[in-house]
């Protein structure tokens, strides 16, 4: 399961490393030298990443050691985005971000909610394959918690009991092994939050990851 788990998270920075890779090659055959560079920049980045991933991985069977620290959610959405351009630009999505003004400090993992975000902002770009005007939609918000919702304009969800289960996939087969949901609830819960989803009132899947929000006491020892 978990070398299973390991290639499925591994495949999105590959995937984007080769269409930086494919990029780089023909900036230098045109000598745009600089632009050259900043995609080995990103590549570099994404190794980083990939490191990251098998270290955390590894990891995953070590829970509760992990250190835990403040981070900006609106800094791990616009990370996850850019792991994720590649593939967005290619089908031509149109993204809506609802962020609010103020940063929205929580407490937790940033690597490891970053590995869910991708998750669901794959599952959105899959969701929306046969849609005319793929369409999806990010809000951020800081009540209670913080919560993150992301909502496709695709068919929506058939089975939604089943779609935390490690191995529940609607995906064909070598298309995903339907790890990706299984492990990000697991990743969220651990973190104090909750992952959930829904099927929207006007279509659409919704999904929904509520964190636990950093009060300002806690921001006060996290800066001591």
């Amino acid at each position: 399961e978990m070398s299973a788990a390991v290639s499925h998270e591994l495949n999105q920075p590959l995937a984007a490393m080769k269409t930086y890779l494919a990029g780089a090659r023909l900036l230098m055959q045109r000598n745009r030298l600089e632009e050259a560079l900043a995609s080995f920049g990103r590549i570099d980045d994404l190794i980083e990443r990939m490191g990251a991933i098998t270290r955390q991985l590894k990891s995953y069977a070590r829970k509760g050691q992990q250190q835990f620290s403040p981070f900006d959610m609106g800094e791990a959405l616009a990370s996850a985005l850019s792991m994720m351009e590649p593939q967005l630009r290619q089908r031509q999505v149109q993204i809506n971000r609802i962020l609010p003004a103020a940063p929205v400090q929580v407490m937790g993992d940033r690597m490891r909610i970053e590995q869910v975000l991708v998750n669901l902002l794959r599952n959105a770009l899959d969701a929306t394959k046969s849609e005319r005007n793929p369409t999806v939609e990010i809000i951020l918000s800081a009540g209670e918690t913080a919560t993150l919702t992301v909502r496709d304009n695709g068919p929506g969800i058939e089975d939604l009991d089943s779609l935390f289960e490690p191995f529940y996939t609607t995906k064909q087969p070598g298309d995903g092994v339907g790890l990706g949901l299984a492990i990000s609830s697991g990743i969220v819960s651990d973190l104090g939050g909750r992952l959930t989803a829904r099927n929207g009132q006007h279509g659409g899947a919704v999904f929904e990851m509520q964190l636990p929000i950093m009060d300002s006491t806690e921001k006060t020892q996290a800066a001591e």
